[in-house]
């Protein structure tokens, strides 16, 4: 949805339910227009202020949507740098574990071989 037409609804939106109000009300020609009159210069305050907070709103999730990319792409990265350092920290152990494991089979082998003998 863009802004012309989101402001465009608000205001269609007051504009019907001020317009509705004030016609829907059991009152003489002469009050009602008085009340028109009145109303009038009202809903066209309300208007700019309307007008003006959806444009502060509007600017408010640009700026918004421009710092949380910013912030998304930075902590991506950080992400990724956090990854690759717990990889190159890994490295070691990971060996550290390959080598304890071709000990361990190889120890499993050795029983096995031992257990066969015994079984003889």
């Amino acid at each position: 949805m863009d802004k012309k037409s989101f402001i465009f609804g608000i205001l269609a939106g007051a504009v019907t339910g001020a317009a509705t109000s004030i016609l829907l009300a059991p009152k003489s020609g002469r009050e009602l227009r008085e009340d028109l009159a009145q109303k009038s210069g009202e809903a066209g305050v309300i208007l700019k202020e309307l007008a003006y907070n959806a444009n502060e709103l509007v600017q408010s999730i640009q700026v918004l949507g421009t710092e949380g990319s910013t912030l998304l792409k930075d902590v991506s990265s950080d992400i990724v740098d956090s990854v690759a350092k717990w990889n190159e920290e890994m490295e070691p152990e990971k060996k550290r574990l390959k080598d304890e494991i071709k000990d361990m089979q190889k120890t499993i082998s050795d029983l096995e071989k031992t257990l066969k003998k015994d079984a003889k």
